[in-house]
């Protein structure tokens, strides 16, 4: 087993684990800011850089910063989907619209201008079109057993993600890195045990964290290289942490009490 796939195996449950206890303390929304930053994508990313050198984890750096386009589609799916089916369908549909848009960003000759103007326009998509809620936040409970549901669901995807990406390139590790694994675990569980109001507010709570997302990888896409690694990834952290602070306050203005 190599590092990068213990990275993974580890940092996916994880970074679930983390933003569930978020959402039992502060809220959906606030697990939503956790799951969308680059809690497993960052790390893996450094041991790309460490391993494989600053130019391959730079350019798998821009293809994950392009693939937010699907991460975005992904989310809208989802939310809108909730409204209407069960878990299943709706992520069956968040999971289609990701991989279509992801298919269309691998093909695409990308640079960080065009990969961080994709990423923001499916971010401003989800800002417009996701679903508002309408009643008053309540914190959910997530007792242990749920907890621990959560966490096996999160390591089974991280074990088939692995299993079906046999040829590591940077390209192919750029979609993979922006595969929305814990939109794929908390979502159904929101929707299932506190309903679609609580999935407006934790698909929300993604969108800002998806923003930090964008900044974190964009500043790695046009830092590595020219900085070097050190400097690169101090950036991209309070680059990410000043976005979501920033989206979060947005968000805040706009949420129903």
């Amino acid at each position: 087993m190599t590092l990068e796939t213990l990275l993974r195996l580890v940092l996916v449950p994880a970074a679930v684990w983390v933003a569930s206890l978020a959402a039992r303390r502060w809220g959906h929304t606030v697990s939503g800011y956790l799951g969308g930053l680059p809690l497993i994508g960052g790390p893996i990313t450094l041991y790309l850089a460490l391993d494989h050198g600053a130019a391959f984890a730079a350019q798998s750096a821009m293809v994950t910063l392009a693939a937010i386009l699907g991460q975005a589609a992904h989310l809208l799916a989802f939310a809108h989907g909730a409204r209407a089916w069960r878990w299943p369908a709706a992520l069956a549909a968040g999971w289609a619209s990701f991989a279509l848009l992801a298919a269309v960003v691998a093909s695409l000759p990308l640079t960080p201008p065009i990969a961080l103007a994709l990423a923001v326009a499916g971010l401003g998509c989800a800002w417009r079109w996701l679903p508002r809620p309408v009643e008053r936040a309540r914190l959910p409970t997530i007792p242990a057993t749920e907890l621990r549901l959560r966490l096996a669901a999160a390591l089974a995807l991280a074990v088939l993600i692995l299993w079906a990406a046999k040829a590591f390139g940077p390209v192919v590790s750029g979609v993979l890195l922006s595969v929305p694994v814990t939109g794929s675990i908390m979502p159904p569980f929101t929707l299932a045990l506190y309903g679609p109001d609580a999935v407006a507010r934790l698909a929300r709570g993604f969108a800002a964290g998806l923003s930090g997302f964008a900044a974190f990888f964009f500043t790695l896409a046009v830092a590595l290289v020219p900085v070097g690694i050190p400097i690169s990834f101090i950036a991209a952290i309070l680059a990410a942490l000043a976005t979501v602070f920033v989206a979060s306050r947005v968000l805040r203005k706009g949420a129903v009490a």
